[in-house]
């Protein structure tokens, strides 16, 4: 019996750590404003603005480690941008957000 509860410990232990672990912030240029992408497990993005979620990515996740870059085109807006070069453009995607 404590073989089964081990088997069944292990893998819940080792697939509740798996939220992804990356975090960054970008803040606006005039420093008014800052936000953070965060990853979960298959790279897929969601921003954040004064904690709350302000976006989430719907679509599948990805393969290998992917990375989103934000662009502010102004204090209260800006595009969070995905471009993967080994791909020449083929699977680039770009989001437009508002702040306010």
């Amino acid at each position: 019996m404590r073989k089964v509860i081990m088997m069944m410990l292990i893998p819940v232990l080792l697939l509740s750590g798996c939220r992804g672990g990356r975090d960054e912030d970008f803040t606006s240029p005039d420093g008014t404003n800052t936000v953070t992408v965060q990853y979960d497990f298959v790279s897929r993005p969601s921003v954040y603005y004064n904690g709350q979620k302000i976006f989430d990515y719907r679509k599948s996740g990805f393969n290998e480690e992917a990375f989103f870059y934000v662009e502010w085109v102004s204090e209260d807006e800006f595009l969070l941008k995905y471009d993967d070069p080994s791909h020449a453009g083929k699977y680039a995607e770009e989001y437009a957000i508002r702040l306010k």
